[in-house]
């Protein structure tokens, strides 16, 4: 793998977990009408917590695979080869 792909995924990766946090913020906030939950106070009903949990890492997920493959797409071609650590 080569170097100039490490820095681009890592700077994917860091752009996927902003824009993926801002996505989950701005969307539990309009679906419940509720303030995201804190997932270390105790006294967050658990329900909330684990259903934001789970909203939150499946929207990391989907955003990071998106935004990794779509780098992928633009680096190849950019680099001139197409290396197999670098799929879409």
């Amino acid at each position: 793998m080569d170097i100039g792909w490490k820095i681009v995924s890592a700077g994917v990766g860091l752009a996927a977990g902003v824009v993926a946090n801002k996505i989950v913020d701005v969307t539990w906030e309009a679906v419940s009408g509720k303030d995201i939950p804190d997932v270390e106070d105790l006294d967050t009903p658990l329900v909330d917590a684990m259903i934001f949990s789970v909203v939150s890492a499946g929207v990391a997920a989907l955003v990071s695979q998106l935004f990794q493959r779509k780098a992928a797409q633009w680096y190849g071609p950019a680099k001139g080869t197409v290396d197999a650590s670098v799929s879409a």
